[in-house]
């Protein structure tokens, strides 16, 4: 199905935070899904990688100006990785990371210069003083049915119950909606 990039971004926001990712990496998943709809749109399913499972704070090794991260979610240590070279670090090491496209995609959302390797399943991230990468468009991305239903599933989990109780603390209309 056809989806505009807000309207992947938006979701994936959503589904970000249904799948327990703190607010702000909420927001820098939705920009790296939408740099990644807009310049790969067949890799877009490695978000659902990304999202399941659990989303600790991450562990960080400083070690000089490298930093490391163990077992690296992307959701959680994609953020961390920018503001990591952001803040003058040198290297960034994401150890076994689980979507590393997703965390490529955040860095040039984020509109950062790098140079990156792989070594198996570790990402590694260095500072570049290039320019940096071009901000995409796209007018439409084709995104799998699959794909839709799992972030849509995500973002339910964010609803609040539609019952009396939630009306009255505050949710929807209220009980009596006369306008």
């Amino acid at each position: 199905m056809m989806r505009s990039l807000n309207e992947i971004g938006g979701m994936v926001m959503k589904a970000a935070r249904g799948a327990g990712v703190p607010l702000g990496h909420c927001e820098d998943m939705a920009l790296a899904a939408e740099y990644l709809a807009a310049t790969d749109p067949v890799r877009l399913d490695c978000i659902e990688q990304a999202l399941a499972g659990r989303h600790a704070p991450v562990a960080v090794v400083w070690t000089g100006t490298t930093l490391r991260i163990d077992a690296a979610r992307a959701a959680m240590a994609g953020p961390v990785a920018v503001d990591a070279l952001r803040a003058g670090y040198d290297v960034v090491v994401l150890k076994d990371v689980d979507a590393p496209r997703l965390v490529l995609a955040l860095f040039a959302g984020q509109r950062v210069c790098i140079n990156h390797s792989f070594a198996g399943t570790d990402l590694i991230i260095s500072r570049n003083d290039g320019r940096p990468p071009a901000i995409p468009v796209a007018a439409a991305v084709t995104v799998s049915g699959h794909l839709w239903a799992y972030l849509g599933d995500l973002a339910a989990l964010t609803f609040v119950p539609a019952t009396d109780a939630s009306r009255l603390a505050g949710a929807g209309a209220g009980l009596t909606d006369n306008d």
